[in-house]
């Protein structure tokens, strides 16, 4: 949770870190000011995902900044003694608004709901997915192609109908080959993700990617997991679980 504050009265800016703080909500304040002008400067080059602005700002209020902003791509949350600006923050689409001094409790709430949005944004983005693949499924079926993985030499060229899966070991993946070898390649899972994706595989997990052709079984028991057809059981998270059951009640009515 990437957080900025932009405030012109300096002690409710350490305030809300102090509570933000105190909440341990596993945040970083990667930007914090008191001069709104300085803000509408350094906020398009960051990645934030909420910004706390306040409303009354000299030279420039919290409404006048969002409008000069040429994109919003961050939840705002205005801040300001008035409770009158409540109407106007929803018109500008703020995520939420809080009245100072801010309560604690409240500040809580917010975030709180915040996270839960964020996991309704995700499954609509898995639900996405799921269409994209299905899409590539009925127009080109199973695609069957070779990805370059890096050696010591060089280069080595991997079919991926022969992949399993692969599994994330840091910064590294191990790639799981149907003919019982493995692979150790110095990319992480997200970067083979973005490979692999264009070839049919799905995440599951955060340490999972896999091939859904060599999919034995689906048990939802003991927190959801799959089996291989090497025998392999492979953990799937809980935010995957419906992206995993939706592909293939899809793939079975077609």
């Amino acid at each position: 949770m990437n957080i900025a504050i932009v405030d012109d009265e300096k002690h409710c800016i350490e305030s809300l870190e102090m509570d933000l703080e105190t909440l341990e909500l596993g945040h970083h304040i990667i930007f914090k000011t008191s001069k709104p002008m300085e803000a509408l400067l350094e906020l398009p080059k960051l990645k934030v995902d909420i910004l706390f602005l306040d409303v009354e700002m000299p030279l420039l209020n919290g409404f006048e900044l969002l409008d000069q902003l040429d994109k919003i791509d961050f939840d705002v949350i205005f801040t300001t003694a008035y409770s009158e600006y409540a109407l106007q923050a929803f018109k500008n689409k703020a995520f939420n608004f809080l009245l100072k001094p801010v309560d604690i409790d409240e500040l809580k709430d917010v975030l709180e709901d915040w996270k839960k949005e964020q996991q309704k944004r995700s499954y609509l983005l898995d639900e996405t997915a799921v269409k994209d693949l299905l899409s590539k499924i009925k127009n080109e079926g199973f695609v069957k192609s070779k990805i370059a993985i890096p050696t010591v030499n060089g280069f080595e060229f991997l079919k991926t109908e022969d992949i399993l899966y692969c599994q994330s070991e840091n910064n590294y993946t191990k790639i799981f080959l149907q003919t019982g070898e493995s692979k150790l390649i110095s990319k992480t899972l997200k970067d083979v993700e973005k490979t692999l994706c264009n070839y049919l595989f799905l995440r599951i997990h955060q340490s999972y990617l896999i091939n859904p052709k060599y999919l034995k079984q689906y048990n939802k028991t003991d927190g959801g997991y799959v089996i291989m057809d090497n025998g392999n059981s492979l953990p799937v998270s809980k935010q995957k679980r419906h992206l995993l059951i939706e592909f293939y009640d899809i793939i079975s009515r077609n």
